[in-house]
């Protein structure tokens, strides 16, 4: 094996071993840098071209891409908010109607936030009678192998994204997005409720551990992951 190979595939290795999970929360948001804003916008396309190659298995259905103007067949949705955007929607959220969380916190810190959707296939009733204007989420979805697909395709995707910005010491966080699934903030973003949410990728400085903030690491890092506690190796009898 080639020593150039060798390196590859341990820099690879080694941001997949690097990447955690950090909540990164400011008591006040933090100013913006808007010397760094083209950078800031060169490294998400770069990130977004890691989530392009993703796999998927099938294309979602029809009515999705031709009634809207993300026309892609693939399984999964990014809405890209800027560092400008992330403080805006922090202001948002600060109105006293909804709910404060860490998310709110998480966004006076971030440099960028990727909202993450998958679009799940409708139900039969759905298909028979048509979608209709939601208040909610389609949750619970109908089960089937290829809502179930389509969730691993959009989860590829994202972690595409955190392997790619741990790769470029950019402190990430994958949220569920608590308030930032609810009609309200889905309305003032302009994201179909059609879709469900599967991520909101924090994206944060990469000095962000040396200001002033509270910093959550990820509690599950290392538990129940020991190998042989989750795999093993099948033998079918052979010799």
């Amino acid at each position: 094996m080639k020593t150039a190979h060798i390196e590859e595939i341990a820099f690879v290795d080694q941001a997949i071993i690097n990447r955690k999970t950090q909540k990164i929360l400011a008591e006040e948001p933090w100013a913006i840098d808007e010397t760094q804003e083209e950078t800031l916008k060169k490294t998400i396309q770069e990130l977004l071209d890691l989530a392009q190659h993703a796999p998927y298995h099938y294309k979602i259905q029809e009515d999705y891409y031709t009634n809207s103007t993300l026309t892609s067949c693939v399984p999964w949705r990014f809405y890209v908010l800027d560092t400008k955007a992330c403080r805006t929607l922090y202001s948002h959220i600060k109105n006293p109607t909804i709910k404060k969380d860490k998310i709110r916190d998480m966004l006076g810190a971030a440099d960028a936030l990727l909202m993450v959707t998958w679009l799940p296939h409708p139900s039969r009733e759905e298909l028979k009678n048509g979608v209709v204007e939601r208040d909610f989420e389609p949750i619970p979805f109908e089960g089937n192998g290829v809502n179930m697909e389509h969730i691993a395709a959009a989860s590829c995707a994202i972690q595409n994204v955190l392997i790619g910005a741990t790769a470029r010491n950019i402190p990430n966080y994958w949220s569920s997005g608590g308030k930032l699934r609810d009609k309200p903030v889905r309305d003032y973003l302009g994201i179909p409720l059609e879709e469900i949410l599967l991520g909101a990728i924090f994206l944060f400085p990469e000095d962000a551990e040396d200001r002033d903030a509270t910093i959550i690491p990820g509690a599950k890092r290392h538990e129940g992951k020991e190998k042989a506690t989750w795999s093993t190796w099948l033998n079918l009898g052979i010799e």
